[in-house]
């Protein structure tokens, strides 16, 4: 297997729920729903600790910088990383030319 130090283990935008078990498949190179049947088998046959991990998991591996969620956006402002917003391509605002709008008739009892 190919080794790439700067990969990093960060949420996919593969997710069903939260992304966690799709980054972890992006990481090993394999196919996310193969690892979502085998952490649901972990599951049932763990008795539910495969949910307490999952939760635990969501809440350790962050977003992907581009895909930086709400409280990833804090965690980064207040550690000094992201003192501005990233640019957005802003585009114009549509025009709508020649429409003719016409109510429904209404319907007389």
């Amino acid at each position: 297997m190919k080794t790439n130090s700067k990969r990093k283990l960060t949420k996919s935008t593969n997710r069903v729920l939260t992304g966690a078990l799709g980054g972890i498949a992006e990481y090993l190179n394999w196919n996310a729903n193969v690892l979502r049947v085998l952490y649901v088998i972990l599951t049932i046959v763990s008795h539910g600790f495969g949910i307490l991990l999952y939760i635990l998991l969501a809440a350790i591996i962050p977003n992907k910088p581009e895909n930086a969620g709400f409280f990833e956006q804090m965690r980064q402002a207040s550690q000094g990383g992201a003192t501005s917003q990233p640019a957005r391509k802003t585009k114009g605002r549509k025009e709508i030319h020649n429409v003719h709008e016409e109510d429904e008739p209404r319907h007389q009892d």
